[in-house]
């Protein structure tokens, strides 16, 4: 068939071959309207390429609900090594995290057998429209492979989440789109050149050139003996067509009724028939089988498929729609319900639940067609997407019972928070927990508990739907099985983590004990999950950061749920990071990558890429930190969790201020504190960033919110940074009375870090640093000296360089502002701070604690100089040496004797310590000249 109009599309296809064939890879979109051409060009590929001796794997997508992921590529690999590979993937019974990382696995284990094959592999993909996001997800991970050319067809006028998100994805891998147009008159013209002319126009306008149409409508006018002839009058004579499904019918009813039935029954199974097909779905014979199919393929219904003789399938997507949608009801409902018994017996592919759902007419049917709605989607749990979709369509059925529809919505909602829509994940729960009102006692009270525990782990306005859920799922639990310990315990657990999240820490009460309590006795694992979430969360304060680092060790040892090992490592994160013990925090970072691969959540994701940020910001690896950052905060969008992009401020403002750039990051600030302006902990990060611009009225603004409640900050996770950031805040705006309660509620803390004690955003370097400041401000010099000299050994040892320079600039400044204590010891273990503080700045990007640095250096040079005790004449004298003047020649220019010039030589150099009168230029450059 020639490929008309598609001059430019058949040269990028041929060049694409070509390059596979020579070991390139690439994949090639085909897109636009159903009936644009989309298979035929596919289908021309193929022949190409066998014709080159390249092998060709072929697969199909369709439009069934309950259709298995990755169905298209169990066709494409059948009869291969790979093929294996993917039906080894559990399907009902693992979690999501292994579910995920076999996946990912197995996907490497496809490509690279699709790899490297002498004359290249071509794989075509048709329908990718109704594709699961696993078929696009390996389509993606195959894209670029050496010798791989991968063609994919999907329709532009249909673009549902999955295949949205494939775009995207296969965008970014290098694939290459090409969106197909729809055929001139002068093409058409080409395509009918044995129709008499005055057709043409005819043709295009009710075709629109849609070349499927243009082909069935000329087709119609051949069987008919009209091609040949001009039209007799203007219009469509033939019944007027105006629909594929038209001409269809019209082709169909030529066909004899067995041949009828296969086409039928094709439409309904949606996938190649043959014999054994035809024989559940209509009892036909193998000889009145394969006639059947011959004959529908004679009519251009069905082609051949593949290489066993009796696979037939439609050629285009839109023509098996045209026969499915006329079929009569009763006719349908019964293929159906032959397909499902098919399908379950194993006799035909696929799963019940795609004939189940179409054939529910009944309660008995539509109780079926729910239950393997939910063993779908339970099968389906690492394809979210088509998990959700599956319920949706059980969801829509009428008549199904509440109970049924509670469990649909809750595992719906279960597959969209595993997606990343925490949102409409907790509206299916309300949804869901609305509807069990009219349940009994007991089966409302479970509805209940499920639909509260279903979203977690997040912050933000997500809590408040959870707090509400969980408060009605504890009524109905006391109410309805008071002995239910483990599924209360989890409940309760997840009404404080939602309360201390919208209410406030103090809210937690006694929540966390009694769920550890009630999940300790209970002896269940999830329960014991949930427990010590909340458990961790009560003791996030720092001074339980021991207690942290049990529940931790306690998290990381079940097995069950999968993300378990995930919070242990977090944690015990988060205490490293708090007690400066760094050297273990790259062992549980590498863990914590290898779990966020395993479990492929973006929250996991997340959680690694800031943590990664966090450390590396400490160390001063600020491009590092910028790029760990910048990955981090893309997987926080996609969680739906507004707080994990806040958090990405709060990052970003301590790397701007280190790197001299706080100014940038103003705007944001005060956009932020619309959503977070009543918190504690943002006040005092704004404050600082105000300050550190010169903005002291915004900043005392800041610092004036949170005097009143310094004293009665809650003791969570958040308490030790706001209360450092005030302390810092206060020293830097002069008020001495908040630097001193600062100074006095850090003094417990004089070791630790300041880090957060759940879910820390970044390490802020050591307690005493913040210590030494503020007492300082507060007038206690000599114990911030103490303070200030206990930070730099600590930062020092964790190798918090940005921090320690901070701490020596700060330390080197003190050291010399006494000027009745300033001794030349003094003086340089002053100058020791400040000019490793000065290299360290310059070395790592940190330009204005650099200018601090050269600031004190000054200072000190002057210091020196002061106490040299040279008198004027002396000091003459001194610039003299330095600039190598003789004795003769200084006795010459001052007017005096030699003997006189040598007595005052030798003053100069016992005052200034030196041996050697060639040693006074050194002196000079070094201090400056005398003064």
């Amino acid at each position: 068939m020639p490929l008309v109009g598609r001059e430019s599309e058949t040269a990028a296809l041929r060049a694409a071959l070509d390059d596979c064939r020579a070991g390139i890879g690439t994949t090639v979109l085909l897109a636009g309207e159903p009936g644009i051409g989309k298979t035929t060009l596919a289908g021309a590929v193929a022949g190409w390429a066998r014709e080159a001796g390249t092998v060709v794997l072929t697969g199909r997508t369709g439009p069934e609900i309950g259709t298995p992921p990755l169905w298209p590529w169990w066709q494409v690999l059948h009869g291969r090594p790979e093929h294996d590979v993917l039906a080894a993937l559990p399907e009902a019974d693992g979690d999501v995290a292994a579910l995920r990382g076999q996946r990912l696995r197995a996907f490497e284990t496809v490509a690279r057998g699709l790899q490297d094959r002498p004359g290249g592999t071509v794989v075509v993909l048709e329908d990718l429209h109704w594709a699961d996001e696993a078929t696009l997800a390996l389509l993606a991970h195959v894209t670029g492979r050496p010798g791989v050319l991968a063609v994919g067809t999907y329709r532009s006028t249909e673009r549902p989440p999955a295949l949205r998100a494939g775009l995207v994805a296969l965008d970014r891998a290098g694939a290459r789109r090409l969106d197909l147009r729809t055929w001139s008159g002068a093409e058409i013209a080409a395509v009918a050149a044995d129709v008499h002319p005055g057709w043409r126009p005819v043709l295009l306008e009710l075709s629109g050139g849609v070349p499927l149409h243009v082909r069935e409508l000329v087709a119609t006018l051949r069987a008919a003996g009209l091609a040949d002839s001009p039209p007799a009058r203007p219009g469509w004579p033939l019944g007027i067509p105006a629909s594929l499904a038209d001409i269809t019918a019209e082709r169909l009813s030529r066909l004899s009724p067995t041949a009828r039935e296969a086409v039928g029954a094709a439409a309904v199974a949606g996938d190649a028939v043959g014999c054994a097909e035809l024989a559940a779905l209509c009892g036909l014979g193998a000889d009145d089988a394969l006639a059947a199919l011959d004959e529908a393929a004679g009519a251009g219904l069905l082609v051949a498929s593949g290489p066993a003789p009796d696979r037939h399938a439609f050629p285009h997507a839109l023509l098996r729609d045209a026969v499915y949608a006329g079929l009569p009801a009763g006719r349908r409902v019964a293929v159906h319900r032959a397909a499902a018994a098919a399908v379950a017996a194993g006799t035909m592919p696929g799963e019940p639940v795609t004939h189940l759902l179409a054939s529910a007419t009944d309660e008995p049917s539509r109780a079926a067609a729910v239950r393997a709605c939910l063993a779908a989607a339970a099968g389906s749990r690492a394809v979210p997407d088509r998990a959700a979709a599956v319920l949706d369509a059980a969801l829509a059925l009428p008549g199904v019972a509440d109970a049924d529809r509670c469990a649909l919505l809750l595992a719906a909602a279960e597959a969209e928070f595993a997606a990343g829509l925490a949102e409409a994940a907790n509206h299916r729960c309300t949804t869901a927990a609305d509807l069990a009102a009219g349940l009994d006692g007991p089966a409302r009270a479970a509805v209940l508990a499920r639909a509260s525990l279903v979203v977690r782990g997040l912050g933000g306005p997500v809590n408040t739907t959870v707090l509400e859920l969980a408060g009605r799922a504890l009524s109905a639990l006391a109410a309805h099985t008071p002995d239910d310990d483990a599924t209360r315990a989890r409940v309760l657990a997840q009404r404080a983590l939602a309360a201390a999240d919208v209410l406030g820490f103090d809210e937690l009460g006694d929540d966390p004990a009694e769920a550890f309590r009630l999940a300790e006795r209970s002896g269940d694992g999830l329960a014991l999950f949930d427990a010590l979430r909340a458990r961790q969360h009560a003791a996030s304060g720092p001074d339980g950061v021991a207690e942290r680092l049990e529940i931790a060790r306690r998290m990381a040892g079940l097995t069950h749920p999968a993300d378990a090992g995930l919070w242990g490592s977090i944690w015990r994160i988060d205490a490293a990071l708090q007690l400066g013990t760094i050297e273990t925090v790259d062992g549980e970072l590498a863990r914590l990558a290898v779990l966020a691969e395993q479990l492929g959540w973006p929250l996991a994701h997340w959680h690694r890429h800031r943590m990664t940020a966090a450390v590396a910001l400490l160390q001063g690896r600020f491009v590092e930190a910028e790029e760990a950052a910048d990955t981090a905060l893309d997987w926080a969008r996609r969680t739906e969790d507004r707080s994990a992009v806040a958090i990405d401020t709060a990052f970003r403002t301590e790397l701007h201020r280190l790197q001299g750039r706080a100014g940038e990051l103003v705007p944001a600030l005060e956009d932020a504190a619309r959503h977070a302006g009543t918190m504690p902990i943002f006040q005092a990060h704004a404050g600082s960033m105000l300050a550190a611009v010169g903005d002291t009225v915004g900043a005392r603004y800041w610092l004036d919110r949170l005097r009143p409640v310094l004293e009665d900050l809650p003791h969570d996770g958040r308490w030790l940074p706001t209360v450092a950031s005030t302390a810092q805040l206060g020293a830097d705006l002069g008020d001495t009375d908040v630097a001193a309660v600062c100074a006095r509620l850090l003094a417990p803390y004089a070791g630790y870090f300041i880090a957060g004690g759940s879910g820390s955003v970044r390490c802020d370097g050591s307690v005493s640093r913040v210590l030494g400041v503020a007492t300082a401000a507060a007038g206690s010099r000599d114990e911030a000296i103490r303070h200030l000299e206990a930070a730099v050994v600590a930062e020092d040892r964790a190798g918090a360089l940005p921090y320690r320079t901070m701490s020596e600039i700060a330390l080197a400044g003190l050291l010399v502002q006494d000027p009745a204590r300033l001794d030349l010891a003094r003086l340089d273990a002053a100058a020791g701070h400040a000019e490793r503080a000065a290299a360290t700045a310059r070395r790592l990007g940190m330009p204005e604690e650099l200018c601090r640095a050269d600031g004190v250096l000054v200072t000190i040079r002057r210091a020196r100089q002061d106490r040299t005790g040279l008198t004027p004449r002396e000091r003459e004298i001194t610039t003299l040496l330095a600039e190598g003047r003789t004795n003769r020649e200084i006795a010459g220019r001052l007017v005096l004797s030699e003997r006189t010039v040598e007595s005052h030589v030798a003053n100069v150099l016992g005052k200034l310590g030196l041996a050697r009168r060639a040693q006074v230029a050194g002196w000079v450059a070094e201090h400056g000249p005398v003064r």
